[in-house]
């Protein structure tokens, strides 16, 4: 059993993981995640750029020291060997006129995506679902639903079909929404196009900037009942048989008042893959590993968001947990491998259209 600290873990293993998966970084030097850390921790103290090297230091030299990593991947010409991702946009990139070293300075935006928000959220699903033993239990038993254990090259080997989440995990699926109405503080701004009048009392005039901030309306009773601020499984579930006039209605704010995402036309794009990477990692480490407190009190207590940093979607802990974890008994060997060759149920996803899995 080893003892782990659980955000930095989390941190270490999805970055690592986004570096081999996306860029083939294994023939050039790999961007430090201390470096890339140290660029986001201080974010809000280099846009303002007023003496970067005195008042951001560790970020402007953590930024310089990932950017100088994608000069020399870019210069190598690795990009080529690259996903399907990075190769398009390297590509995209080139047709407009970019230099290499604009892509690689512009790379870091990748790993802000990938890491930033990726990181914290994983870090919150992964622990309200290990905290509750009971609803461990329910979750595993829909993961087993969409794993099979093979044997390929002589290797026992666990393959996780990632398209049968929406079809197969809808209490995981709905616990995933749930996190992300809890923890996601997010801002969606947006210009008035014409004067408008809210309410017979509240003028809006072209031009103006309107912010809202998802935490608002994520965490109102009036929205989502007495128990806003309590992590509910199950309140994404849609219930079997035929609603209601009152909820049908209720399920109409609850729609127009969750926007993790954003909304419109300017919906993230990136949210499908956040929710299968994720998904597939939290999955992996609910269903495979067994997680407890390191002091040997039991399963994991949470602790406190952190305050909220700009430009950041996602609040992280204000302590990290220090953890045991350890490989469950019937998968102590077994390499853990992904099937994405599946038919994905793109509308189930997270969306903004929340409800959608069925109990």
């Amino acid at each position: 059993m080893d003892q782990k600290i659980l955000s930095r873990t989390i941190r270490s293993s999805l970055t690592t993981c986004g570096k081999s998966s996306n860029y083939r970084f294994h023939r050039v030097n790999i961007p430090s995640d201390y470096s890339y850390r140290d660029f986001e921790t201080d974010l809000t103290w280099i846009m303002l750029q007023v003496l970067p090297t005195v008042i951001a230091r560790k970020a402007y030299y953590g930024r310089a020291a990932v950017n100088e990593a994608f000069q020399k991947y870019y210069a190598a010409g690795l990009d080529k060997s690259a996903s399907g991702l990075i190769k398009g946009r390297a590509v995209a990139a080139r047709k407009y006129g970019l230099t290499e070293h604009d892509i690689a300075d512009f790379e870091i935006a990748m790993f802000y995506v990938a890491v930033t928000n990726t990181v914290p959220s994983s870090f919150w699903f992964l622990s309200y679902v290990v905290s509750s033993p009971s609803l461990l239990t329910e979750i595993r038993a829909e993961v087993s639903e969409i794993v099979t254990r093979k044997t390929v090259n002589g290797v026992d080997t666990m393959e996780m079909d990632i398209t049968g989440f929406q079809k197969k995990c809808p209490l995981l699926c709905s616990a995933w929404e749930e996190t992300l109405r809890l923890i996601d503080s997010s801002s969606s701004v947006r210009m008035v196009i014409k004067d408008t009048m809210f309410d017979d009392k509240y003028l809006f005039k072209a031009g103006s900037v309107v912010q809202m901030p998802s935490g608002v309306s994520h965490n109102s009773p009036e929205i989502w009942g007495e128990d806003a601020a309590t992590f509910n499984p199950r309140r994404f579930m849609r219930s079997e048989g035929k609603q209601d006039l009152a909820a049908r209605e209720r399920r109409k704010v609850q729609t127009q008042g969750y926007f993790p995402f954003g909304g419109g036309k300017h919906l993230c794009p990136g949210r499908h893959f956040a929710f299968t990477e994720v998904m597939s990692f939290v999955a992996t480490l609910a269903y495979g590993f067994e997680i407890s407190m390191a002091d040997g009190s039991g399963s994991l207590k949470l602790p406190k968001p952190a305050k909220q940093k700009m430009g950041t979607g996602t609040r992280k802990p204000e302590t990290d947990v220090k953890i045991l974890m350890k490989r469950r008994e019937e998968f102590k060997d077994v390499k853990w491998t992904y099937f994405v060759g599946g038919k994905v149920d793109v509308k189930s996803l997270s969306t903004g259209e929340h409800g959608a899995y069925e109990e």
